[in-house]
């Protein structure tokens, strides 16, 4: 998400024609989960990802003022192998957004993962993020909840 970030800064700043702009990307196909170290239950190193799914980029901003919204939401199947030849089969699911104008700006997001290994054990993350700025860049709210359960 933060590479996403600085292009939605500057695409939000003054001197536009005033109208709104919305652009939306859309990928399918494989894509790196991003899911590496070892595994949060076993201990066991994680060896290989194999990600496929869809993301979805979407940005609104109106280049007269000073609003930007930003979502990305990912989603799709994930397999992993771990080095005790455990493979973990499952789905993941990854949303967040940005807003932000003269008075505030906040960001969120959330993570599921749910996967089940070869050898009947199973592996479900959750995470709920988030953070917002007022006016003077002073922090309002400030969380990042995680849950693990490991079967």
């Amino acid at each position: 998400m933060g590479a996403l970030l600085a292009p939605i800064a500057a695409l939000g700043s003054p001197g536009g024609t005033g109208h709104t702009v919305t652009m939306t990307e859309i990928t399918h196909g494989v894509f790196d989960a991003d899911l590496s170290g070892p595994n949060p239950c076993s201990g066991a190193e994680i060896v290989s990802e194999d990600a496929s799914g869809t993301v979805v980029n979407h940005v609104t901003f109106f280049p007269a003022g000073d609003e930007v919204w930003a979502t990305f939401t990912e989603t799709g199947k994930v397999t992993l192998l771990d080095s005790n030849n455990v493979t973990y089969t499952g789905h993941l699911t990854a949303w967040g957004n940005f807003n932000m104008n003269e008075q505030n700006s906040n960001n969120s997001f959330t993570l599921t993962v749910q996967l089940k290994g070869s050898d009947g054990s199973s592996i479900t993350v959750h995470e709920v993020q988030h953070f917002a700025l007022n006016a003077n860049g002073v922090v309002t709210v400030n969380f990042d909840r995680m849950t693990l359960s490991c079967g």
